[in-house]
């Protein structure tokens, strides 16, 4: 199952880049997604309807946004997988250049995301998927 999640976490990002939504059809209808505890919209956001939420947030702040994803790991073992993501674009309201970095971790069921948690710290992000460097 692990490069069939990895392909999972690649196919969302380039889907979302180029639609501008996250594609439903990956996520498991009660999907539970959060943002880092950082975020001024830090969720949690369920099920679909909080995807379009979280969606609907994030561009009322940043427009022209793009996530690129990279560093991937699969924990096969453990049926997640955790990535580094970085949001590009434009403050809407100032136009300052965006250029933000996390550590994501995305549990699956039956190859659909069902968790998404997101971490300013990597290691915090690798204890939350019970591994340890």
């Amino acid at each position: 199952m692990s490069e069939e999640n990895v392909q999972t976490v690649r196919e969302m990002t380039a889907r979302f880049n180029r639609d501008g939504y996250m594609p439903e059809d990956l996520f498991d209808p009660d999907v539970e997604f959060f943002n880092i505890r950082e975020s001024p919209l830090p969720g949690p956001y369920k099920g679909y309807d909080g995807l379009r939420e979280w969606r609907g947030g994030v561009f009322e702040v940043v427009e022209e946004g793009r996530f690129e994803v990279d560093d991937l790991i699969d924990v096969d073992e453990s049926d997640l997988v955790i990535f580094k993501t970085r949001l590009l674009g434009r403050a809407k309201h100032t136009g300052i250049e965006v250029d933000i970095s996390w550590t994501t971790v995305q549990w699956f069921r039956d190859g659909r995301i069902y968790r998404s948690e997101s971490y300013t710290d990597r290691d915090e992000a690798l204890e939350a998927a019970g591994l340890s460097e």
